[in-house]
């Protein structure tokens, strides 16, 4: 039996890391199998060794300073193994030999790739000389092995190639005894035993050789993450361990920024089939995650999202580029000559450009290097300027099961369109495994959280911010306090509320803001509301979903929704203004959901909780003519009209449904009857008419006056309308009828006002608060389709802001 396991940097930084890498490699040993143990150098190591080596260039006392940092790290972190006189001794020789090279470059000023290698290698060979040490004096048969003795290579510093079938005669030869090998990673030698290195990752790749080699069962990572996620946590804040992935999945969300694992190093593990178990060992009783041949089971098409930053996109392009062979093979061979790596490309099918990233720091020379192989064309206009754009970002979906699924592209697109987010570059291969595209870096995060969610990794999340805390506000994040958990649980459906406003002040939380003592946070609150800040907040936080929620009844919050629908926010609201506002105004709005591809719903401004402007929409949509709507549109009026009595005069009744929040803040919007009107503007509209507010005939039941008077006065002032309205109630008894404030709206006219109404039609039987709207319409003309029910009431009205909300969150992709 062989287990092998391979510790990076990060495990080996301290006395206690030392400490638990070696019970996690003696647990439940005893004896009677070989464990190989490759090592890293200790945290941070290797770094110092290159800054020495650097440093020794320009000034070699500087740089014997570090290696002095060097020597005390290693005493701090092996104390216990440098007590040994005969150890410290060997321990000393090799820091002897190390300055002394140092030294040597400080006299040349000149630190070559070989003498580069040897300096680093350094810190693997003290490293796993004290780790053998450690585990001898534990009581374990162990036996350092020095790689340069095993591994083979070319003579490319700094990124030598493995000779494999000279390496594994090597390895398979020299391990084959029941104790623990402590093998040094990273480094290697030539034929003639000059030191390499193995470059970037190069002691996951040492320990995938050795493992490769021996035929071990499996390869064990251990690192200082439980694995690869489906996500950057740093980013996505729900992103889980994958317990499983393909080595082809790996190998994508390797390249594409998961910082688990490089992707050169799993190639001798793959050649053999073998999985690699990848642990952190911070938590050694964490699963983590096997790489194996087998894409194992899984729900959903991606299996995670993967990005990185610092992209440029570089682009060539000319009509002189069309038709003409050999144009990609010179881009490429100028770029391969400065050693410049393509990380993604894209070409138009016309050969008229050819769009690639390449990193940041790289985009210049890249630049540089197109522009002198193409000096000719570009002289002769044949080819245009080469064009460089920098702060971009990569973003990779990546998934097995994304082969031969339709609508992945689809899917991904909407979600990214439906915020807003611009994509400037899409690459996939024949695969189907990766589907890649370039954004802005200032819209990285939102991209990968919105495309998490997009495919089912994490919950659907709404982002969403709430102007407004008076009664109908307070009354709605009191709903969705009450049924966040139930959302989250029971639809997947996240409602994080990450800002709220009042007229005075604002807070806000990116994570979410704590609903159970949100108004004593928003009253200490020292950032004072002002709507342009609000949104600059909302756009530096680059939220996925972003839902903007109006609980107001202001003409200048809704004179914003154009800036806000065109900055990619979705609006949720019961104000009434901006849909009556000019029909200019109006007309934008709606062709900026249009064409941003977002929501815009406004269910609550009329018909309060009431499913009446959804309705309208579903027959218009369906091909049905509407010829006329009339009915009650006012839950106050409706309650006004009910509640008069002998002994309940009009005023009374007024401060009643004021107090029960059946009125406006001021009661004189809806008295006026504006409030009526607009309502019914706002289905004029939504039926095609084209109108203003001024078109509406409006009978107010205010005389003139009451309205220019202040809100004090008009509450003085009130009684004197109870005569009127006594009259008109002795009137309608007399008569056996109602009183009712009827909306009529057809192809002639449109107008509401006080009616009459005989007690055994259908207007006449709105109960309480209740709006009941008859719609005749081509299919309903016979028998005219009726909406009725309560409207009025912050509960009720909440209530429909907030079934806005959710029907909107379903609807994002």
């Amino acid at each position: 039996m062989l287990r092998l396991l391979k510790f990076g940097g990060s495990s080996l930084a301290s006395r206690d890391r030392v400490n638990n890498v070696a019970n996690i490699v003696t647990k439940n040993y005893s004896g009677n199998a070989t464990v190989v143990v490759v090592l890293s150098a200790v945290g941070g190591i290797t770094d110092q060794l290159i800054e020495a080596s650097k440093t020794a260039e320009i000034n070699g006392k500087k740089a014997i300073e570090i290696t002095e940092k060097i020597r005390q790290r290693h005493l701090d972190v092996f104390s216990e193994e440098l007590k040994d006189k005969k150890i410290h001794d060997i321990f000393l020789s090799l820091f002897t030999e190390l300055q002394d090279i140092i030294k040597g470059v400080s006299l040349v000023k000149e630190c070559s790739p070989r003498t580069m290698d040897m300096l680093v290698s350094f810190g693997e060979r003290l490293c796993a000389q004290l780790m053998t040490v450690l585990f001898i004096n534990k009581g374990f048969n162990a036996e350092y092995i020095d790689a340069r003795d095993l591994v083979v290579t070319d003579r490319k510093h700094g990124g030598a190639r493995v000779h494999i079938d000279e390496s594994y005669r090597r390895i398979k030869k020299r391990i084959n005894e029941n104790k623990i090998y402590v093998v040094t990673g990273y480094i290697a030698s030539t034929q003639d035993g000059v030191t390499t290195t193995l470059g970037r990752g190069g002691s996951d790749y040492s320990g995938s050789i050795f493992g490769a080699a021996l035929d071990a069962e499996k390869i064990e990572i251990w690192t200082d993450v439980d694995g690869f996620l489906s996500a950057d946590p740093r980013l996505v804040n729900n992103a889980f361990v994958l317990p499983l992935v393909s080595y082809e999945e790996a190998m994508e969300l390797s390249y594409f920024g998961a910082k688990v694992i490089h992707p050169q190093t799993m190639v001798p593990a793959i050649k053999k089939k073998i999985p690699i178990l990848i642990k952190n060992s911070f938590d050694p009783e964490n699963p983590g995650t096997i790489i194996s041949p087998d894409k194992g089971d899984f729900e959903h098409p991606v299996k995670g999202i993967a990005s990185f930053d610092g992209i440029s996109m570089i682009n060539i392009q000319g009509g002189g580029m069309v038709g003409v062979p050999g144009i990609s093979g010179r881009l490429f061979n100028a770029l391969a000559e400065e050693n410049i790596n393509v990380i993604m490309i894209t070409q138009a099918s016309s050969e008229h450009s050819i769009s690639f990233a390449v990193l940041t720091t790289e985009a210049d020379a890249a630049r540089e290097a197109i522009e002198n192989e193409f000096k000719i064309e570009l002289m002769a206009g044949i080819i245009d300027n080469v064009e460089k754009t920098d702060g971009l970002s990569i973003i990779a979906a990546v998934g097995e099961n994304m082969a031969g699924t339709p609508g992945i592209s689809g899917k991904l697109f909407g979600a990214l369109g439906q915020n807003s987010i611009n994509v400037r570059a899409i690459a996939q291969g024949s695969s189907e495994r990766n589907v890649s595209l370039v954004v802005n870096s200032n819209q990285a995060e939102k991209a990968v959280n919105v495309m998490h969610s997009a495919f089912y990794l994490s919950q659907r999340i709404a982002s969403v911010f709430v102007v407004g805390a008076g009664s109908i506000g307070t009354t709605l994040l009191q709903q969705i306090r009450e049924k966040q958990k139930e959302l989250a649980e029971q639809n997947n459906l996240l409602i994080n509320i990450c800002g709220i406003a009042n007229s005075k002040r604002m807070i806000f939380n990116e994570k979410g803001i704590d609903l159970t003592n949100w108004q004593e946070m928003l009253n200490s609150s020292g950032e004072t509301f002002k709507m342009t800040k609000l949104l600059d907040n909302i756009h530096r936080l680059e939220l996925a979903n972003t839902i903007l929620v109006d609980v107001t009844a202001s003409d200048e919050i809704a004179g914003y929704y154009e800036k806000i629908i065109s900055g990619g926010i979705h609006v949720v609201t019961p104000n009434k203004k901006a849909n009556t506002m000019s029909q200019e105004y109006y007309d934008r709005i709606k062709n900026l959901i249009k064409d941003h591809r977002l929501h815009y719903l406004y269910e609550t401004t009329v018909g309060a909780g009431l499913p009446l402007i959804g309705t309208i929409i579903n027959l218009k949509n369906s091909g049905d003519n509407i010829y006329k709507i009339e009915g009650i549109l006012s839950g106050t009026m409706s309650y006004l009209f009910n509640t008069i009595s002998a002994d309940h005069p009009f005023s009374q009744v007024v401060k009643e449904a004021h107090q029960k929040g059946y009125t406006e803040p001021d009661p004189r919007d809806d008295l006026s009857g504006m409030d009526v009107g607009r309502k019914l503007l706002i289905l004029a509209r939504e039926i095609g008419m084209k109108m203003e507010l001024d078109d509406i005939k409006v009978q107010t039941l205010l005389p003139e006056g009451m309205n220019t008077i202040t809100l004090d006065e008009f509450w003085k002032k009130l009684p004197s309308l109870d005569e009127h309205f006594e009259k008109l109630r002795l009137s309608a008894e007399k008569n056996n009828t109602a009183i009712r404030y009827i909306a009529r709206l057809d192809k002639n006219e449109c107008r509401v006002g006080v009616e009459e109404v005989p007690v055994n039609k259908p207007l006449a039987l709105a109960g309480a608060t209740d709006n009941i709207i008859q719609i005749t319409t081509e299919r309903y003309s016979e028998n005219p389709l009726i909406v009725q029910g309560p409207g009025a009431g912050r509960e009720v009205t909440a209530g429909g802001v907030f079934a806005d909300i959710i029907s909107l969150c379903f609807h994002l992709t």
